[in-house]
């Protein structure tokens, strides 16, 4: 099973680790694990749609247009 995460993103259910609102990377931990994984927030990427989330996998981190909300229940995981 996967899950489409916008554009022609898709995240292997068994390598998601975690849905989280791009809100959220303003918090110094989160910002600090983003720093480390090699992503920075520019508020938009090159199609210029500003991300609403971001995806944590097991290989990799992911920008999202979707909310997390809408992803997690695409994947019936509450909030």
């Amino acid at each position: 099973m996967f899950l489409h995460v916008g554009g022609s993103q898709i995240v292997f259910h068994k390598e998601l680790i975690g849905i989280f609102k791009v809100d959220l990377a303003d918090n110094p931990v989160n910002r600090d694990f983003l720093k480390t994984s090699g992503i920075t927030f520019s508020g938009g990427n090159k199609k210029g749609r500003i991300p609403k989330s971001f995806v944590v996998t097991d290989r990799n981190v992911q920008f999202s247009p979707i909310s997390p909300l809408t992803l997690s229940r695409r994947q019936n995981i509450s909030c």
